[in-house]
């Protein structure tokens, strides 16, 4: 009888201590609008470079995108480039979880050169002029010209 009480004890206890914990998070409405923006020229190497990563398990635990990025990372690394342009990816899996053992890029290293402000020729233009949405306005168009 001891035996049998202290198991529903037992069982009691620990179906009582689940607990349940979900996060949210919103953003807030804020009104933005464009004051002033940022363009550059993107200066594209001709040949290709490749890269070729066996990810460790802290980068597999982020997920396929962030083995991704690893390897892009690694195929940067030797020049002074900022983005691989049209990446290409061979991802080799095994096991029951389908894990990623090895993964290849291959892509076009690029750079951003010549950043400049838009000037007013630019904001002159009244086809951009009336593309341009204000988020203060609420999604209506903004014109500055009559």
């Amino acid at each position: 009888m001891k035996k049998l009480f202290f198991a529903c004890v037992a069982v009691l206890a620990f179906t009582s201590c689940s607990t349940s914990v979900s996060y949210t998070a919103t953003t807030g409405k804020s009104a933005a609008s464009l004051l002033s923006a940022t363009v550059a020229d993107l200066e594209v190497s001709p040949e290709r470079v490749s890269a070729t990563i066996t990810p460790s398990k802290a980068i597999q635990r982020g997920g396929e995108e962030n083995v991704k990025q690893a390897v892009e990372q690694e195929a940067l690394k030797n020049g002074n480039y900022d983005l691989l342009v049209d990446p290409e990816f061979t991802i080799t899996r095994s096991g029951f979880k389908k894990k990623i053992t090895s993964i290849t890029v291959s892509g076009r290293p690029a750079r951003f050169k010549n950043f400049r402000s838009l000037n007013d020729s630019v904001w002159c233009n009244p086809v951009f002029r009336l593309t341009y949405k204000n988020a203060k306005s609420s999604g209506s168009t903004r014109r500055f010209f009559k």
